[in-house]
């Protein structure tokens, strides 16, 4: 299971470039504020799942927008989502307000469905939490997508699941 310094050393070793910012603690949408200038358009990561605890799905999508989480449930035609609470994580050992695409590294099992709108595909660079909500990185879209395919999850790109 990797920690916040072992994904670092993995994209070191794997030669992904990547910038590193420390900051206050940010786990939440409305604390952008805390975020220091980054290049990267942040990303805010949504942990759904069903009635029957799984499967648990990874929403994956731009911090200013919002899901249409009936959409969502749609696309991927699983029945009304509700949010995930901390026991539902402890698989991938990273708590809510840390969790982000990294985390799947963690998720060895594949128990996690990963999701993004199409929209997130335009965009060049990222950034997200290492595992851990202090700090967060710049990162091409398409390297963290290549290792989130690597760890074996699909990429489920989803259509009309953002709120105008």
């Amino acid at each position: 299971m990797y920690t916040p310094e072992g994904m670092l050393q993995l994209l070191s070793a794997r030669s992904i470039a990547f910038k590193l910012y420390h900051h206050p603690p940010v786990g939440c949408g409305d604390c952008a504020h805390l975020f220091p200038k980054v290049d990267g358009v942040i990303l805010k990561n949504l942990v759904l799942t069903t009635k029957k605890k799984r499967p648990l799905v990874l929403f994956t999508l731009p911090l200013n927008a919002t899901a249409n989480l009936k959409a969502v449930a749609d696309a991927l035609n699983l029945p009304r989502f509700s949010f995930a609470r901390h026991s539902d994580l402890c698989f991938i050992g990273v708590p809510p307000g840390m969790v982000s695409p990294l985390a799947l590294l963690n998720d060895v099992g594949c128990e996690l469905i990963y999701a993004v709108p199409e929209e997130l595909l335009s965009l060049p660079l990222v950034n997200c939490h290492p595992l851990r909500n202090n700090m967060s990185i710049d990162i091409k879209l398409s390297d963290l997508h290549r290792l989130v395919q690597e760890s074996g999850h699909q990429i489920h790109v989803l259509k009309g699941c953002l709120n105008a």
